[in-house]
């Protein structure tokens, strides 16, 4: 470690420290076992996905819910679709069920309304309260923001025990110029520091820096860390809805235009498959590319919100003369080679939406035009012939929600700056109580494009895709639940890896069952069938169906201070039929919370046996705070972790975890290129610090 990284290691603690001495009382939910729902909600939306998902907003987002909970007798769809896990139907049979039968007098009524099984109803708890009916919010004092807003600061360490190729034979003047473009010109260490203000629901403020691993960091420079970032969010100012300005998000409709936030895809939760949270919100992660940087706002005006924003930014690109071909969007800067692409073109956005809503019907229009100050001219090749190539992109779309009888139907059509269209529709129905059915179309064109689009879809682009998809949850008989999809599907173009137009299929079945409130278990299957080329001695890539089965087992138990959870998985794949590979996975899982102390305990070991890479399982992991761990296996090994969280005081909490992971396949390395780890151990440690005041 260089000495200026220590000096600011020492400045954090020293920070952290002083603000211990002045340690102030502040109330408190149970946040444990709160964090520990948020994650166990996250795993659920994200088990079938191997995109890499942001947590931490996730996580930030619910976890103010819990410190300021819903009155569920005032709610309304804007603040119940903030739980992501309820689905539309959910969501209006709670809301019919109060206009019914009126104001709800206990909690525990949440039983009676149709839809909701016991497991829906303790995820609900840290979320949401009864309240008086026709109470309403006071008026915001400056005196009471200074007095009753709760601040939080934060700092956390990566770094991992072996050393990797990037940072072998540090940069030097006499080192070789070609070489040293290939190496990391910072240390391992990674570093960020968060501060979050918010008072009630009304004001949020934020700041954010962060330093990657490899990264150069001069201790120095005004400007130490490599990514920065600032918001401030206030709601219901006057006939403003929100105000945000700094860095921010903003989410329309179903996410055809705009929806750069994490949108909602296949996954356990079978009828959530429309997008929640719409508006434009304040920006709390370290995504250092999926963002606006400017202002926006939303305005009512009787049933109509009015929403417009701006933003204007600089984005990492490799650029030759006037032109690029790429856009970088990892946000790393660690060699010589990723430092000059850093903030290289400049980018421009506006947009808006308008939308008038009723109690059963909602409509909008959302637009958004990007304008770069370089032409985009990608690399041609087949698969991507009708990718956007220019300077300026437009959207404009059209969506809607509205409730017909027993039917939700919701949808949206978009158009991009070629007249190409894209467009989603679908319905939720309930024909009786222990059954929800969800049906949905989309047709994505293959040259429509958009920047910031983030629908349902089998592809993380939205554009040359057709398919239905058809979900159902049942609940035959108490403490059992049945969830289901099938999904068909075709690409009407090539598709990178797919040298013609190829189509494909996805079901799964879970079965969960929850005898008591201390042990729920789960059984899933799920089957994908796709299209994908295959290597031949041919000039033409010869195109092969490819299939993969996958079964997993979870269940997870409480035994007096101890939680446990046991994991198995294994999947079998296959192309043109043949003979396949397999892949297995065993976890087990202890949490240990000590009644009498202000600690918690995360072990895991687990081992995996996987023999080719279209095998690899990704699987969950306990983490530190605003940290969301699911790594990726394959090959042959095993792996141990510890996970430590203890609070100092009602203020000051320390978050430390190790993982390690070690090969048994006779493999004399890890990773290649820069990440390269010579032998078969892989270690990785976290160290976190959070201050509440």
């Amino acid at each position: 470690m260089n000495a200026t990284l220590r000096q600011c290691i020492c400045k954090s603690l020293i920070v952290i420290a002083m603000l211990t001495v002045a340690n102030q009382v502040t109330a408190q939910v149970d946040t444990e076992s709160t964090s520990q729902l948020i994650a166990d909600i996250f795993e659920q939306y994200t088990a079938e996905s191997e995109d890499e998902i942001d947590f931490s907003s996730f996580y930030e987002d619910l976890m103010f819910l819990a410190l300021n909970p819903i009155n569920i007798n005032n709610a309304n769809p804007d603040l119940l679709n903030k739980l992501p896990f309820l689905s539309d139907i959910q969501v209006e049979n709670i809301l019919e069920h109060i206009h019914q039968f009126g104001a709800l007098n206990t909690i525990y009524e949440l039983q009676l309304i149709n839809g909701l099984d016991m497991t829906d109803i303790r995820r609900m708890l840290p979320f949401v309260y009864v309240g008086d009916a026709a109470a309403k919010e006071n008026k915001i004092y400056w005196r009471d923001v200074l007095k009753y807003g709760k601040s939080e600061l934060i700092t956390r360490f990566d770094n991992g025990l072996e050393t990797k190729e990037g940072y072998q034979n540090p940069l030097s003047e006499e080192t070789d110029t070609a070489y040293t473009n290939n190496k990391y010109n910072g240390n391992a260490i990674y570093n960020s520091i968060r501060y979050r203000f918010h008072f009630k629901d009304k004001i949020h403020l934020g700041f954010i820096a962060e330093k990657d691993a490899g990264e150069p960091f001069d201790v120095k420079k005004l400007t130490a860390h490599d990514f920065y970032s600032f918001t401030l969010q206030m709601n219901d100012v006057n006939r403003f809805k929100t105000i945000v300005v700094g860095d921010f998000r903003a989410n329309f409709g179903e996410g055809l235009v705009l929806r750069p936030e994490f949108g909602t895809g296949k996954s356990s939760y079978v009828l959530n498959v429309t997008p929640k949270n719409s508006g434009i919100k304040k920006y709390s992660s370290t995504d250092e590319s999926n963002f606006f940087r400017g202002g926006g706002a939303t305005f009512r005006a009787g049933k109509f919100d009015i929403s417009a924003f701006y933003s204007n930014k600089m984005i990492d690109a490799d650029t030759i003369g006037q032109v690029f071909a790429s856009w970088y969007k990892t946000g790393l800067h660690r060699t010589v080679r990723e430092i000059d692409t850093k903030n290289s073109v400049n980018q421009q956005i506006v947009g808006g939406d308008v939308s008038y809503k009723t109690d059963n019907f909602k409509i909008g229009l959302v637009a958004v035009s990007t304008l770069f100050n370089q032409n985009y001219i990608i690399d041609s090749s087949s698969y991507n012939l009708h990718y956007f190539r220019g300077q300026s992109l437009s959207n404009v779309g059209i969506h809607y929600k509205t409730r017909l009888l027993n039917f939700n139907l919701f949808g949206e059509t978009a158009l991009s700056y070629n007249g190409a269209m894209a467009t989603i529709n679908g319905c939720t129905f309930s024909p009786t109580s222990l059954i929800n059915f969800v049906v949905l179309h989309r047709n994505y064109a293959p040259n429509y494009n958009s920047f910031y689009a983030t629908a349902f879809a089998e592809s993380s682009r939205i554009n040359n895709e057709k398919g239905i998809y058809i979900g159902a949850v049942a609940q035959p008989i108490k403490n059992w639940k049945i969830s289901g999809y099938a999904d068909s599907f075709q690409f009407p173009w090539l598709k990178f890896g797919v040298d013609a137009p190829s189509l494909g299929k996805d079901i799964l079945l879970q079965i969960d069952y929850t005898p008591k409130r201390t042990i729920t278990m789960n059984l899933r299957y799920r089957y994908g069938d796709k299209e994908k080329n295959v290597d031949t001695d041919q000039a033409l890539s010869t195109i092969y169906p490819y299939n993969k089965s996958t079964l997993r087992y979870n269940i997870a138990y409480i035994i007096d201070e101890f939680r446990f959870k046991n994991t198995i998985e294994y999947n079998l794949t296959s192309i043109n039929n043949s003979n396949g590979n397999y892949g297995f996975m065993a976890a087990q899982d202890v949490t240990y919370k000590p009644s009498n102390l202000p600690l918690k305990i995360d072990f895991r070991y687990m081992i995996f046996d996987i023999t080719n890479y279209e095998n690899r399982i990704y699987s969950y992991e306990n983490d530190i705070l605003y940290a969301f761990s699911v790594p990726m296996y394959y090959g042959l090994g095993s792996r141990v972790l510890l996970n430590l969280k203890y609070e100092w005081s009602r203020s000051f909490s320390i978050w430390f975890k190790i993982a390690q992971t070690i090969y048994a396949d006779d493999r004399q390395s890890i990773s290649s290129s820069n990440e390269q780890i010579v032998g078969n151990r892989k270690t990785d440690m976290r160290l976190l610090l959070k201050y509440d005041f």
